[in-house]
């Protein structure tokens, strides 16, 4: 990425014009979308109609994937700092566990469960925000939209009543469930109301369970309780869930801490309840549009799709939507990629948004059957399915958002065979592989690269932020006479796309006669080959927001790939500011 991008104010237009996307919303993830296009240097605005961040719990499960999006805004560490960690979730019926998710399990940067109130996460991305230059506009609504083909005309009413209209290329809807965007295009939300309700509450509870693990308890009551620890303190989110359509006022459950201590009795584990707050009674609803994209106005979040809260997933959802989605509006705006190329938006997420939605369903089947039979099988036979070790290690991942994939993508190709992804050797021997071979359309793997004794540690999923990574395995060292041609290719990628940077990972201990050391990664203990199983020539390119869009065995079939799938343009010239607007622009 250029470096202006970190200088420059709220967007790279001169005062008086306008930016290139509308964000309208400033929840998680309007704000998630508004750091990541600052990064980017796109020109945005984003607005809210409220008059400041919200102050409710909401959503407060922040997902390892997240967390890795979260890594590339900047907020990560300080995310972990704040919250708190939950290693383990349980399902357990009649103080039997019969299903249990550890995080710890996971392979990735971050194995855990982030437990951070809404309020907490909104905080620190605002504060980031407002580190790198830029503002939310509040008490100011979108009162009219019309879309365009190519751009998007709105008017704006500020906190005074005035007026506003202005043109912009793209509309970012992040306004939320009851989308005023969604309803003026007339977009259908169809789905309905799951027959059942539902009563939270934060408070403070003792029981047997440890301090870093949440769970689901069922037993003779209907419905199941659900708790989620929100600090060391033994302060929890309590979840209730009721069986029944929510009745009409007047005739609902008292939001007591007595009524609450009561639903949670009979469910095989004793807990005591204090100090409650944030009490709520509500009913939920499964909704989603028939698409995230019309014409130049992309929904993302909660104003495209809405479901059952178990699991936790609506909000880690919208921010990977919004990562998504950043980066290519960033590659279309600045001339790198074709217009086409934001077509994939809704082509990529829209069915990750229905297999959120299924397992949502899943788990909410799995928890609330009650026919004997299947109960009966739940609570003794998927215990002992559950134990098996490859099951343990899987099912963090199905939660966590790193098993969702785009592999059905037009713009991402696979051409190693099974035999190329899984079987090579090194020295005559055949290594042992602990995790799966990645494949095309799917999250790259992060690992930990080698460093000289003394440097700091450093990841690779750090080298995805910003920018496409071509990945060359040599499966040589230094001495190769193959690594001039290796060096070539990545050189003449980089020429030909500006908007990929390609590195040679290379056996050897030092750059020391090597090429600049920004081409090259040093694999001397073949953690990268081996993680990627990757044998000599293998090429990977990886997308900005870390998937994998190209894996191959040779340049030509990497070379088709991007003239005719990549969506990039070969040849062109990044549209950057110059450095007079900048230094104008910050006077």
């Amino acid at each position: 990425m250029n470096t202006l991008s970190t200088l420059a104010p709220t967007y790279f237009k001169r005062p008086g014009s306008a930016p290139t996307v509308m964000i309208v919303g400033a929840g998680p993830i309007g704000l998630s979308l508004a750091i990541m296009l600052k990064k980017w240097g796109v020109g945005f605005r984003i607005i809210e109609k409220n008059a400041g961040p919200s102050t409710a719990t909401k959503a407060m499960a922040i997902h390892s994937r997240t967390l890795e999006i979260f890594r590339d805004l900047g907020i990560a560490d300080q995310a972990v700092r704040d919250g708190f960690t939950i290693n383990q979730f349980s399902v357990q019926s009649n103080a039997k566990r019969v299903l249990n998710y550890n995080f710890s399990y996971l392979d990735a940067t971050y194995p855990l469960l982030l437990s951070l109130p809404q309020p907490q996460t909104e905080k620190l991305l605002l504060e980031r925000l407002n580190e790198l230059g830029a503002q939310v506009e509040w008490n100011t609504e979108l009162v009219d939209l019309q879309n365009q083909p190519d751009a998007v005309n709105m008017t704006l009413r500020h906190a005074d009543g005035h007026e506003e209209t202005l043109t912009t290329r793209w509309v970012a809807a992040c306004d939320g469930a009851r989308s005023n965007i969604r309803k003026r295009l007339d977009m259908t939300f169809e789905g309905s109301s799951y027959d059942r309700f539902f009563m939270l509450a934060d408070a403070d509870i003792e029981w047997s369970g440890s301090k870093d693990e949440g769970a689901f308890f069922l037993g003779a009551q209907d419905g199941y309780v659900a708790v989620a620890p929100i600090s060391a303190q033994s302060r929890y989110r309590l979840f209730i869930e009721m069986p029944y359509n929510l009745p009409p006022e007047g005739e609902r459950p008292s939001l007591s801490l007595e009524n609450f201590q009561r639903l949670c009795e009979g469910r095989g584990q004793k807990m005591t309840l204090s100090n409650i707050s944030s009490t709520t009674i509500a009913s939920f609803q499964h909704r989603r549009v028939q698409t995230m994209q019309q014409g130049s106005v992309f929904l993302v979040g909660d104003s495209a799709h809405i479901g059952s809260p178990i699991g936790g997933q609506w909000m880690n959802l919208g921010v990977s939507e919004a990562y998504n989605l950043a980066w290519k509006m960033a590659y279309v705006d600045q001339g790198l990629a074709e217009p086409t190329l934001l077509d994939s938006y809704n082509d990529e997420r829209y069915p990750v948004a229905l297999e959120v939605e299924n397992t949502a369903h899943r788990l909410t089947g799995l928890i609330t059957v009650r026919q004997r039979a299947l109960v009966w099988l739940r609570d003794n036979v998927l215990p002992l399915l559950s134990n098996r070790k490859k099951v343990q290690r899987k099912l963090p991942s199905m939660i966590s958002g790193h098993q969702y994939h785009y592999a059905k993508s037009d713009y991402i190709q696979e051409s190693l065979t099974k035999k190329q992804r899984k079987n090579w050797y090194r020295k005559g021997q055949k290594p042992e592989f602990q995790s799966a071979a990645p494949r095309a359309g799917q999250l790259a793997p992060d690992v930990e690269l080698w460093q000289l004794q003394g440097l700091p540690a450093k990841r690779l999923i750090d080298l995805f932020h910003g920018t496409f990574t071509l990945l060359v395995f040599t499966g040589a060292d230094q001495f190769s006479p193959l690594l001039p041609g290796y060096y070539t290719l990545a050189q003449t990628v980089e020429k030909d796309y500006p908007g990929i940077k390609a590195y040679c990972v290379i056996d050897a201990l030092s750059s020391a006669g090597l090429p600049a050391w920004h081409s090259t990664l040093l694999d001397p203990d073949w953690r990268l080959h081996k993680r990627y199983h990757a044998s000599e020539g293998t090429l990977m390119l990886i997308r900005p927001d870390g998937y994998i869009a190209f894996q191959g065995a040779d340049a030509m079939t990497l070379v088709a790939y991007l003239n005719l799938r990549s969506g990039l343009l070969k040849g062109a010239t990044r549209t950057t500011p110059s450095e007079v607007d900048a230094v104008e622009l910050q006077l």
